[in-house]
């Protein structure tokens, strides 16, 4: 039990160290938050109201602390642009990106675990080089780039979809699945690519143990020995990738999005640091600083669950 509670003691330092940089960078920028939302004709009496009413007018700690107690119970503020509360506009744009980081992660484990247990079997030689090469491209390219590839081949080459056709989930919830299906592989292909190196390497090398050998005495076939034994243990230190990866995806979709205009939380980012409407970009960077640090945490309890050489105690 001590060491869940370590755990999540250290979760909340880092949220809260996150916090108080992501704060004080905005501190240090240049610009006005009041001037921002009144305009430049506005009289120095009315800016003078509004950062009063804003709290700009206290000590800098002072509003963090403010702040922080705030964010614990939920609140984020009052979005400087669209006059909303932070959270709502998070909560109507949140679903998205999650739907498009979840696929992106079914189709990563569904592409890679059959494709290294492919190249591992068939190791050194012309299958294995071939995948190898392409993997290695696939590893390369970045997914903005892969995404401008597949709207141009498949939406307007093939015209398998509608190239900024988004479809919102309220209205047809299929139909926005389908539209995410090429997000989501141009986000998943270069983690799949990582996937299927690491896993590779791990197979070969869980392949060449004792356990193995004892495994094929016993009168097992190679895909009982592949899927009961090699492929669990080969499986371990994929575990920490793909937790990581989850929330990469999320921090990689903001830019994806925008290539196939969807209006998940990357385009209220991206609009808001334009606008300068700092509660909005300290929400979404504080939201992807919790996600990092949650499946840090998942990552870890389940290295202790799964893994049986790891004799870790409380004490750890």
């Amino acid at each position: 039990m001590k060491y869940y509670i370590k755990k999540i003691l250290y979760l909340l330092a880092t949220l809260i160290g996150v916090s108080f940089l992501v704060y004080a960078a905005f501190e240090i920028i240049p610009g006005d938050p009041a001037l921002s939302k009144l305009g430049t004709d506005a009289t120095p009496e009315a800016l003078a109201a509004l950062r009063h009413e804003m709290g700009l007018d206290r000590p800098f700690i002072v509003r963090y602390l403010s702040w922080l107690v705030e964010c614990f119970k939920g609140n984020f503020g009052i979005s400087l642009s669209y006059n909303r509360p932070v959270i709502a506009m998070i909560g109507d744009k949140l679903p998205i990106t999650i739907t498009l980081t979840v696929l992106s992660m079914v189709f990563t484990i569904l592409i890679s675990v059959p494709t290294a247990v492919l190249m591992a079997k068939y190791a050194k030689r012309t299958l294995d080089r071939t995948f190898y090469v392409a993997d290695q491209v696939f590893m390369a390219v970045p997914s903005f780039f892969l995404g401008i590839l597949l709207t141009y081949v498949f939406g307007m080459v093939l015209h398998w979809f509608k190239p900024g056709g988004y479809i919102s989930y309220s209205k047809d919830f299929p139909g926005f699945i389908a539209y995410l299906i090429m997000p989501s592989v141009a986000i998943a292909v270069p983690k799949c690519a990582m996937s299927v190196k690491l896993l590779r390497a791990s197979i070969l090398e869980e392949a060449d143990k004792e356990y193995v050998r004892t495994a094929y005495s016993r009168g097992n076939s190679t895909m009982q020995v592949m899927y009961r034994h090699v492929l669990k243990n080969a499986m371990i230190p994929l575990v920490t990738f793909w937790g990581m990866a989850v929330a990469d995806m999320i921090a990689g979709s903001i830019v994806v999005e925008q290539v196939f205009g969807i209006p998940g939380l990357g385009r209220i980012l991206l609009t808001s640091i334009s606008n300068r409407d700092y509660p909005v970009v300290e929400a979404v960077i504080v939201l992807i600083a919790f996600v990092v640090c949650v499946m840090s945490l998942i990552v870890d309890i389940l290295y202790k669950r799964i893994d049986p050489r790891m004799k870790r105690t409380d004490e750890d």
